[in-house]
Protein backbone atom coordinates (compact mmCIF):
# COMPACT_ATOMS: atom_id res chain seq x y z
CA UNK A 1 0.00 0.00 0.00
CA UNK A 2 2.75 2.38 0.44
CA UNK A 3 4.70 1.68 -2.61
CA UNK A 4 1.25 2.33 -4.35
CA UNK A 5 0.84 5.60 -2.64
CA UNK A 6 4.34 7.00 -3.75
CA UNK A 7 3.58 5.65 -7.27
CA UNK A 8 0.26 7.86 -7.29
CA UNK A 9 -0.02 10.31 -10.14
CA UNK A 10 -3.95 11.93 -8.98
CA UNK A 11 -3.64 15.55 -7.88
CA UNK A 12 -4.96 14.83 -4.41
CA UNK A 13 -2.28 15.49 -2.49
CA UNK A 14 -0.62 18.55 -4.53
CA UNK A 15 -4.35 20.56 -3.83
CA UNK A 16 -3.96 18.52 -0.25
CA UNK A 17 -0.65 20.41 -0.17
CA UNK A 18 -1.78 23.59 -1.55
CA UNK A 19 -4.81 23.78 1.34
CA UNK A 20 -2.05 23.59 3.90
CA UNK A 21 0.99 26.23 1.88
CA UNK A 22 -1.62 29.36 1.75
CA UNK A 23 -3.35 30.36 5.59
CA UNK A 24 1.08 29.05 6.33
CA UNK A 25 2.55 31.55 3.39
CA UNK A 26 0.06 34.02 5.03
CA UNK A 27 0.82 33.54 8.25
CA UNK A 28 4.71 33.42 7.41
CA UNK A 29 4.26 36.92 5.32
CA UNK A 30 2.09 38.57 7.94
CA UNK A 31 4.99 38.94 10.57
CA UNK A 32 6.27 41.07 7.51
CA UNK A 33 3.29 43.15 8.03
CA UNK A 34 2.64 43.25 11.37
CA UNK A 35 6.68 44.99 11.55
CA UNK A 36 5.47 47.19 8.73
CA UNK A 37 2.67 48.60 11.71
CA UNK A 38 4.36 48.27 14.91
CA UNK A 39 7.10 50.86 12.54
CA UNK A 40 4.66 52.93 12.02
CA UNK A 41 3.22 53.51 15.07
CA UNK A 42 6.54 54.00 16.45
CA UNK A 43 7.58 56.27 13.87
CA UNK A 44 3.81 58.02 14.78
CA UNK A 45 5.11 57.98 18.64
CA UNK A 46 7.95 59.27 18.13
CA UNK A 47 6.27 62.60 15.82
CA UNK A 48 3.42 62.51 18.22
CA UNK A 49 5.71 63.36 21.25
CA UNK A 50 8.11 65.87 19.48
CA UNK A 51 4.50 67.65 18.59
CA UNK A 52 3.12 67.43 22.13
CA UNK A 53 6.18 69.39 23.26
CA UNK A 54 6.08 72.12 20.93
CA UNK A 55 2.74 72.78 21.58
CA UNK A 56 2.65 72.58 25.41
CA UNK A 57 5.89 75.01 25.60
CA UNK A 58 4.95 77.97 27.60
CA UNK A 59 6.81 80.32 25.25
CA UNK A 60 4.92 79.04 21.92
CA UNK A 61 2.15 81.30 21.79
CA UNK A 62 0.80 80.00 18.86
CA UNK A 63 -2.63 77.73 18.42
CA UNK A 64 -2.09 73.95 20.08
CA UNK A 65 -3.58 72.26 17.32
CA UNK A 66 -2.09 74.07 14.12
CA UNK A 67 1.48 73.57 15.72
CA UNK A 68 0.46 69.61 16.34
CA UNK A 69 -0.99 69.45 12.55
CA UNK A 70 2.08 71.31 10.93
CA UNK A 71 4.16 68.98 12.95
CA UNK A 72 2.59 66.03 11.99
CA UNK A 73 2.12 66.81 8.15
CA UNK A 74 6.30 68.00 7.58
CA UNK A 75 7.54 64.64 9.89
CA UNK A 76 5.03 61.97 7.95
CA UNK A 77 5.53 63.20 4.72
CA UNK A 78 7.51 59.83 4.03
CA UNK A 79 4.76 57.98 5.42
CA UNK A 80 1.67 58.90 2.83
CA UNK A 81 -0.33 55.80 4.07
CA UNK A 82 -0.74 56.62 7.49
CA UNK A 83 -1.08 59.87 7.15
CA UNK A 84 -4.26 59.76 4.70
CA UNK A 85 -5.96 57.70 6.85
CA UNK A 86 -5.01 59.40 10.01
CA UNK A 87 -7.33 60.51 12.93
CA UNK A 88 -5.95 62.72 15.79
CA UNK A 89 -7.45 63.95 18.93
CA UNK A 90 -5.98 66.69 20.56
CA UNK A 91 -6.58 67.59 24.26
CA UNK A 92 -5.44 70.38 26.09
CA UNK A 93 -5.36 72.37 29.25
CA UNK A 94 -3.89 75.51 28.88
CA UNK A 95 -4.01 78.04 32.18
CA UNK A 96 -1.23 80.83 33.04
CA UNK A 97 1.42 78.95 34.32
CA UNK A 98 0.82 75.54 32.80
CA UNK A 99 0.22 73.68 29.46
CA UNK A 100 -0.79 70.38 28.85
CA UNK A 101 -1.52 68.84 26.04
CA UNK A 102 -2.58 65.09 25.29
CA UNK A 103 -2.67 63.86 21.60
CA UNK A 104 -4.25 60.45 20.78
CA UNK A 105 -3.71 59.20 17.12
CA UNK A 106 -5.25 56.35 15.12
CA UNK A 107 -4.73 55.13 11.16
CA UNK A 108 -4.02 51.93 9.58
CA UNK A 109 -1.44 50.28 7.17
CA UNK A 110 -2.71 48.24 4.32
CA UNK A 111 -1.03 44.73 4.61
CA UNK A 112 0.38 42.29 1.81
CA UNK A 113 0.10 39.02 2.84
CA UNK A 114 -2.55 38.93 5.91
CA UNK A 115 -4.91 39.95 3.40
CA UNK A 116 -4.95 36.02 1.79
CA UNK A 117 -7.13 35.61 5.28
CA UNK A 118 -9.23 38.54 4.75
CA UNK A 119 -6.91 40.84 7.14
CA UNK A 120 -7.13 44.16 4.66
CA UNK A 121 -5.49 46.21 7.25
CA UNK A 122 -3.86 46.64 10.84
CA UNK A 123 -4.06 49.52 13.29
CA UNK A 124 -1.78 51.93 13.85
CA UNK A 125 -2.46 53.93 17.15
CA UNK A 126 -0.16 56.19 19.41
CA UNK A 127 -0.50 58.82 21.94
CA UNK A 128 1.51 60.94 24.33
CA UNK A 129 1.03 63.55 26.82
CA UNK A 130 3.21 66.54 27.53
CA UNK A 131 3.13 69.54 30.29
CA UNK A 132 4.72 72.35 30.62
CA UNK A 133 4.50 74.63 34.00
CA UNK A 134 5.95 78.12 35.30
CA UNK A 135 6.93 77.39 38.65
CA UNK A 136 6.63 80.58 40.74
CA UNK A 137 9.95 81.75 42.09
CA UNK A 138 11.12 83.61 45.32
CA UNK A 139 14.17 85.71 45.08
CA UNK A 140 16.65 86.83 47.37
CA UNK A 141 19.37 89.22 46.69
CA UNK A 142 22.45 89.50 48.54
CA UNK A 143 24.64 92.10 47.89
CA UNK A 144 28.11 92.97 49.43
CA UNK A 145 27.77 97.14 49.69
CA UNK A 146 31.13 97.11 52.39
CA UNK A 147 33.81 99.96 51.79
CA UNK A 148 35.95 97.80 49.67
CA UNK A 149 33.07 97.83 47.08
CA UNK A 150 33.92 101.22 46.16
CA UNK A 151 34.64 102.87 42.69
CA UNK A 152 34.19 101.24 39.91
CA UNK A 153 32.94 97.70 41.85
CA UNK A 154 29.98 99.19 42.89
CA UNK A 155 29.21 100.92 40.08
CA UNK A 156 29.41 97.33 38.10
CA UNK A 157 27.17 95.95 40.72
CA UNK A 158 24.47 98.46 40.29
CA UNK A 159 24.12 97.78 36.84
CA UNK A 160 25.09 94.03 36.62
CA UNK A 161 21.90 93.65 39.37
CA UNK A 162 19.49 96.51 37.50
CA UNK A 163 19.76 94.43 34.50
CA UNK A 164 19.27 90.82 36.76
CA UNK A 165 15.97 92.41 37.28
CA UNK A 166 15.00 92.74 33.91
CA UNK A 167 16.02 89.48 33.08
CA UNK A 168 14.20 87.75 35.67
CA UNK A 169 10.96 90.07 35.98
CA UNK A 170 10.47 89.51 31.66
CA UNK A 171 7.32 89.64 30.47
CA UNK A 172 6.62 85.83 30.69
CA UNK A 173 7.54 85.30 34.23
CA UNK A 174 7.03 88.54 36.26
CA UNK A 175 3.66 87.23 37.46
CA UNK A 176 4.98 84.54 39.45
CA UNK A 177 8.06 85.90 40.65
CA UNK A 178 9.00 87.83 43.29
CA UNK A 179 12.56 89.61 44.73
CA UNK A 180 13.99 90.68 47.60
CA UNK A 181 17.16 93.11 47.95
CA UNK A 182 19.52 92.56 50.94
CA UNK A 183 22.38 94.76 50.56
CA UNK A 184 25.16 94.47 53.59
CA UNK A 185 27.87 96.14 54.66
CA UNK A 186 28.99 95.93 58.50
CA UNK A 187 25.73 94.64 59.36
CA UNK A 188 21.47 94.67 57.40
CA UNK A 189 19.85 98.14 58.19
CA UNK A 190 16.26 96.30 58.44
CA UNK A 191 14.21 99.31 57.80
CA UNK A 192 11.60 100.65 59.62
CA UNK A 193 8.68 97.92 59.85
CA UNK A 194 11.39 95.29 60.91
CA UNK A 195 12.70 97.96 63.57
CA UNK A 196 9.07 98.62 65.14
CA UNK A 197 8.93 94.52 65.32
CA UNK A 198 12.30 94.05 66.77
CA UNK A 199 13.44 96.68 68.97
CA UNK A 200 11.66 97.75 72.35
CA UNK A 201 9.97 101.01 71.96
CA UNK A 202 10.65 104.16 73.48
CA UNK A 203 10.31 102.84 77.03
CA UNK A 204 13.65 100.70 76.71
CA UNK A 205 16.75 101.81 77.72
CA UNK A 206 17.43 105.03 75.74
CA UNK A 207 20.95 106.64 75.51
CA UNK A 208 22.38 104.62 78.05
CA UNK A 209 25.39 105.78 79.96
CA UNK A 210 28.57 104.62 79.25
CA UNK A 211 28.32 102.41 82.46
CA UNK A 212 25.54 100.74 81.31
CA UNK A 213 26.47 100.02 77.46
CA UNK A 214 30.74 99.57 78.05
CA UNK A 215 32.86 96.74 78.17
CA UNK A 216 31.70 93.24 79.69
CA UNK A 217 27.86 94.54 79.94
CA UNK A 218 25.35 92.48 78.51
CA UNK A 219 24.01 94.12 75.42
CA UNK A 220 21.78 91.57 74.70
CA UNK A 221 19.39 91.93 77.93
CA UNK A 222 19.89 96.11 77.56
CA UNK A 223 16.91 96.78 75.36
CA UNK A 224 19.03 100.03 74.02
CA UNK A 225 17.16 102.69 71.90
CA UNK A 226 19.16 105.72 70.59
CA UNK A 227 17.48 108.68 69.94
CA UNK A 228 20.16 108.90 66.62
CA UNK A 229 20.72 105.02 66.43
CA UNK A 230 19.96 103.28 62.84
CA UNK A 231 17.89 100.42 61.49
CA UNK A 232 19.82 98.13 63.14
CA UNK A 233 19.91 95.76 65.63
CA UNK A 234 21.86 93.00 67.60
CA UNK A 235 22.31 89.21 67.26
CA UNK A 236 22.50 86.11 69.47
CA UNK A 237 23.63 82.86 68.30
CA UNK A 238 19.93 81.52 68.11
CA UNK A 239 18.82 84.49 65.42
CA UNK A 240 21.28 82.57 62.43
CA UNK A 241 18.43 80.71 61.02
CA UNK A 242 15.14 81.39 58.44
CA UNK A 243 12.91 82.05 61.95
CA UNK A 244 11.45 84.97 63.04
CA UNK A 245 13.15 87.40 65.66
CA UNK A 246 11.23 87.64 68.50
CA UNK A 247 9.22 90.45 68.75
CA UNK A 248 10.88 93.85 70.67
CA UNK A 249 13.59 91.59 71.84
CA UNK A 250 16.53 93.06 69.99
CA UNK A 251 18.49 95.96 71.24
CA UNK A 252 18.86 98.57 68.57
CA UNK A 253 22.83 99.50 67.84
CA UNK A 254 24.02 103.26 68.42
CA UNK A 255 24.82 104.79 64.81
CA UNK A 256 28.85 104.11 64.66
CA UNK A 257 31.93 104.54 61.67
CA UNK A 258 34.67 101.78 61.49
CA UNK A 259 37.96 103.10 61.50
CA UNK A 260 38.87 102.23 58.11
CA UNK A 261 36.82 104.31 55.19
CA UNK A 262 34.68 106.26 57.13
CA UNK A 263 31.61 104.87 56.11
CA UNK A 264 28.73 104.30 58.65
CA UNK A 265 28.95 100.63 60.16
CA UNK A 266 25.05 100.31 59.63
CA UNK A 267 24.35 101.04 56.02
CA UNK A 268 22.09 103.94 54.94
CA UNK A 269 18.57 104.08 55.03
CA UNK A 270 19.09 104.19 51.10
CA UNK A 271 20.67 100.54 51.14
CA UNK A 272 18.02 99.16 53.66
CA UNK A 273 16.17 95.84 52.73
CA UNK A 274 13.58 95.39 50.46
CA UNK A 275 10.85 92.58 50.48
CA UNK A 276 8.67 90.30 48.46
CA UNK A 277 8.07 92.93 45.24
CA UNK A 278 7.92 92.63 41.82
CA UNK A 279 7.69 96.30 40.41
CA UNK A 280 11.01 96.20 38.59
CA UNK A 281 11.10 100.38 39.13
CA UNK A 282 10.95 100.20 43.08
CA UNK A 283 13.99 96.91 42.76
CA UNK A 284 16.48 99.21 40.55
CA UNK A 285 15.63 102.43 42.02
CA UNK A 286 16.87 100.74 45.27
CA UNK A 287 19.54 99.52 43.53
CA UNK A 288 21.04 102.45 41.88
CA UNK A 289 20.93 104.68 45.53
CA UNK A 290 22.99 101.83 47.04
CA UNK A 291 25.35 103.66 49.37
CA UNK A 292 28.63 101.84 51.20
CA UNK A 293 28.92 100.32 54.40
CA UNK A 294 31.94 99.80 56.45
CA UNK A 295 32.67 96.41 57.29
CA UNK A 296 32.00 93.05 55.46
CA UNK A 297 28.90 91.12 57.70
CA UNK A 298 28.66 88.32 55.04
CA UNK A 299 26.87 86.44 57.94
CA UNK A 300 24.11 88.94 58.52
CA UNK A 301 23.65 89.31 55.08
CA UNK A 302 23.07 85.64 54.71
CA UNK A 303 20.26 85.46 57.61
CA UNK A 304 18.05 88.00 55.83
CA UNK A 305 18.30 86.74 52.85
CA UNK A 306 17.77 83.00 54.41
CA UNK A 307 14.73 84.92 56.10
CA UNK A 308 13.09 86.82 52.91
CA UNK A 309 12.88 83.19 51.90
CA UNK A 310 10.93 81.76 55.15
CA UNK A 311 7.00 80.52 54.97
CA UNK A 312 7.78 81.72 58.75
CA UNK A 313 7.79 85.45 57.68
CA UNK A 314 4.33 84.93 55.59
CA UNK A 315 2.45 88.25 56.32
CA UNK A 316 4.88 90.01 58.35
CA UNK A 317 7.34 90.16 55.44
CA UNK A 318 5.29 92.78 53.84
CA UNK A 319 5.39 93.51 49.91
CA UNK A 320 3.23 92.88 47.03
CA UNK A 321 2.26 89.10 47.64
CA UNK A 322 0.22 88.59 50.82
CA UNK A 323 0.68 84.32 50.18
CA UNK A 324 4.63 84.53 50.24
CA UNK A 325 6.93 83.27 51.01
CA UNK A 326 5.36 79.60 50.12
CA UNK A 327 5.61 76.67 52.54
CA UNK A 328 9.10 74.73 51.60
CA UNK A 329 8.84 72.35 48.84
CA UNK A 330 5.28 73.91 47.71
CA UNK A 331 4.98 74.58 44.05
CA UNK A 332 7.20 77.99 44.60
CA UNK A 333 10.86 77.56 43.57
CA UNK A 334 13.35 80.07 46.05
CA UNK A 335 16.74 81.15 45.01
CA UNK A 336 19.29 83.06 47.04
CA UNK A 337 21.67 84.70 45.42
CA UNK A 338 24.85 85.96 47.50
CA UNK A 339 27.58 88.69 46.26
CA UNK A 340 30.50 89.36 48.11
CA UNK A 341 33.91 90.66 47.51
CA UNK A 342 35.34 90.07 50.57
CA UNK A 343 36.40 88.13 53.30
CA UNK A 344 34.02 87.94 56.34
CA UNK A 345 34.78 90.13 58.83
CA UNK A 346 33.76 90.35 63.25
CA UNK A 347 31.51 92.41 63.40
CA UNK A 348 31.44 94.83 66.14
CA UNK A 349 29.71 97.51 68.00
CA UNK A 350 30.74 101.00 70.47
CA UNK A 351 32.14 100.81 73.36
CA UNK A 352 30.51 103.64 74.63
CA UNK A 353 27.43 106.05 73.57
CA UNK A 354 28.85 109.06 73.90
CA UNK A 355 29.40 111.04 71.20
CA UNK A 356 33.09 110.87 70.00
CA UNK A 357 35.06 108.02 69.91
CA UNK A 358 33.49 105.50 67.32
CA UNK A 359 30.07 106.65 68.35
CA UNK A 360 29.33 108.99 65.44
CA UNK A 361 27.14 111.91 66.20
CA UNK A 362 28.21 114.64 64.11
CA UNK A 363 26.34 116.98 62.47
CA UNK A 364 24.66 115.66 59.13
CA UNK A 365 26.97 117.90 57.49
CA UNK A 366 29.89 116.32 58.81
CA UNK A 367 28.40 112.93 57.86
CA UNK A 368 32.17 112.28 55.72
CA UNK A 369 35.53 113.86 56.46
CA UNK A 370 36.88 116.37 53.47
CA UNK A 371 36.96 116.13 50.07
CA UNK A 372 35.35 112.37 50.31
CA UNK A 373 37.74 110.82 52.15
CA UNK A 374 40.76 111.27 49.85
CA UNK A 375 44.01 109.20 49.61
CA UNK A 376 46.45 110.12 51.55
CA UNK A 377 44.32 113.24 53.38
CA UNK A 378 44.87 114.25 56.53
CA UNK A 379 42.11 113.59 59.06
CA UNK A 380 44.22 114.48 62.13
CA UNK A 381 41.72 118.23 63.14
CA UNK A 382 38.62 116.05 62.21
CA UNK A 383 39.19 113.08 64.38
CA UNK A 384 40.62 115.29 67.34
CA UNK A 385 37.48 117.17 67.29
CA UNK A 386 34.82 113.57 66.33
CA UNK A 387 36.84 111.11 67.71
CA UNK A 388 39.62 108.80 67.00
CA UNK A 389 39.41 106.13 64.62
CA UNK A 390 40.87 102.68 65.72
CA UNK A 391 40.15 99.86 66.91
CA UNK A 392 40.65 100.52 70.42
CA UNK A 393 37.25 102.13 70.61
CA UNK A 394 35.50 99.24 69.48
CA UNK A 395 34.96 95.57 70.99
CA UNK A 396 33.62 92.58 68.73
CA UNK A 397 30.50 91.43 69.55
CA UNK A 398 31.03 88.26 67.22
CA UNK A 399 34.27 86.70 66.34
CA UNK A 400 35.30 86.18 62.78
CA UNK A 401 36.08 82.28 62.91
CA UNK A 402 38.18 80.63 60.41
CA UNK A 403 37.94 77.80 58.02
CA UNK A 404 37.78 75.20 60.41
CA UNK A 405 34.84 76.51 62.33
CA UNK A 406 31.54 74.05 62.34
CA UNK A 407 28.12 75.47 61.96
CA UNK A 408 27.02 74.64 65.28
CA UNK A 409 29.86 77.15 66.65
CA UNK A 410 29.28 80.66 67.49
CA UNK A 411 30.92 82.93 65.09
CA UNK A 412 30.42 84.74 61.75
CA UNK A 413 31.85 81.64 59.59
CA UNK A 414 29.97 79.63 61.48
CA UNK A 415 26.57 80.94 61.29
CA UNK A 416 26.90 81.78 57.43
CA UNK A 417 28.22 77.70 57.12
CA UNK A 418 24.90 76.83 59.60
CA UNK A 419 22.39 79.11 56.95
CA UNK A 420 24.17 77.18 53.95
CA UNK A 421 23.21 74.08 55.21
CA UNK A 422 19.71 74.80 56.14
CA UNK A 423 19.17 76.69 53.04
CA UNK A 424 20.23 73.36 51.55
CA UNK A 425 17.50 71.28 53.56
CA UNK A 426 14.85 73.18 52.48
CA UNK A 427 16.14 73.38 48.92
CA UNK A 428 16.59 76.62 48.30
CA UNK A 429 19.12 76.62 45.26
CA UNK A 430 22.20 78.66 46.13
CA UNK A 431 23.97 80.80 44.11
CA UNK A 432 27.20 82.41 44.82
CA UNK A 433 29.44 85.41 43.24
CA UNK A 434 33.13 85.90 44.43
CA UNK A 435 33.91 89.42 43.00
CA UNK A 436 37.34 89.57 42.93
CA UNK A 437 38.38 87.90 45.65
CA UNK A 438 41.49 85.88 46.36
CA UNK A 439 41.32 82.61 45.28
CA UNK A 440 41.87 80.08 47.35
CA UNK A 441 41.65 82.12 50.45
CA UNK A 442 38.35 81.86 52.98
CA UNK A 443 35.87 83.79 51.31
CA UNK A 444 36.13 80.82 48.22
CA UNK A 445 35.89 78.31 50.19
CA UNK A 446 32.93 79.56 51.94
CA UNK A 447 31.66 80.57 48.75
CA UNK A 448 31.31 77.05 47.30
CA UNK A 449 30.76 75.69 50.18
CA UNK A 450 27.62 77.54 50.24
CA UNK A 451 26.36 77.00 46.78
CA UNK A 452 24.26 74.36 45.83
CA UNK A 453 26.60 72.48 43.59
CA UNK A 454 30.16 73.92 42.11
CA UNK A 455 28.33 74.78 38.68
CA UNK A 456 26.52 77.57 40.46
CA UNK A 457 29.49 79.59 41.79
CA UNK A 458 31.48 82.03 40.02
CA UNK A 459 34.37 83.68 40.87
CA UNK A 460 34.45 86.90 38.65
CA UNK A 461 38.40 87.72 38.66
CA UNK A 462 37.63 91.43 37.06
CA UNK A 463 35.11 93.71 36.28
CA UNK A 464 32.68 91.80 34.15
CA UNK A 465 30.35 90.81 37.19
CA UNK A 466 27.49 91.09 34.65
CA UNK A 467 28.00 87.68 33.23
CA UNK A 468 27.74 85.94 36.45
CA UNK A 469 24.25 87.73 37.06
CA UNK A 470 23.40 87.31 33.33
CA UNK A 471 24.40 83.30 33.68
CA UNK A 472 22.36 82.91 37.07
CA UNK A 473 19.55 84.71 35.67
CA UNK A 474 19.35 82.61 32.50
CA UNK A 475 19.56 79.44 34.51
CA UNK A 476 16.83 80.66 37.26
CA UNK A 477 14.31 81.05 34.09
CA UNK A 478 15.50 77.62 32.79
CA UNK A 479 15.25 75.80 35.98
CA UNK A 480 11.55 77.35 36.26
CA UNK A 481 10.21 75.57 33.24
CA UNK A 482 9.58 71.90 34.01
CA UNK A 483 7.90 69.14 31.69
Amino acid sequence: MYKRFLRTKDGNIGILAGLVMLPAFALLGGGYDIMRATASATKLRGVLESAALAAASLTNARDVETVIQEYMEANLVNDPEVISGLDVEVVSDVALNSKTVEIIATSSVRTSFLRMVGIEELPVRATTKANQSKTTVELALVMDISSSMNGNKLAELKIAASDFVDQILNERNIDETSMSLIPFGGTVNIGPLFESHAVPPGGGNVDPEEEDYAVGTNVMSGNFRFSDGDKCIEYVDADFNDAPLPTLGRPQVPHFWKWNNFNPWCPTDKSDVLFNTNIKAELKTHIEGMTLSDGTGMDIGMMWGAKALSPEWRGVIGGQFADRPHAYNDEAMKVLVVMTDGEITAQFRPRDPEPGNVHDNRPKELNQPPNENVKGQNYGPWRNEYGRANSANQQTVVQKGSASSEADDDDAVAHFKRLCDEARTNNVVVYTIGFQIRAGQLSEELLDYCASDPSKYYLVEDLDIQSAFDSIAASVNSLRIVG
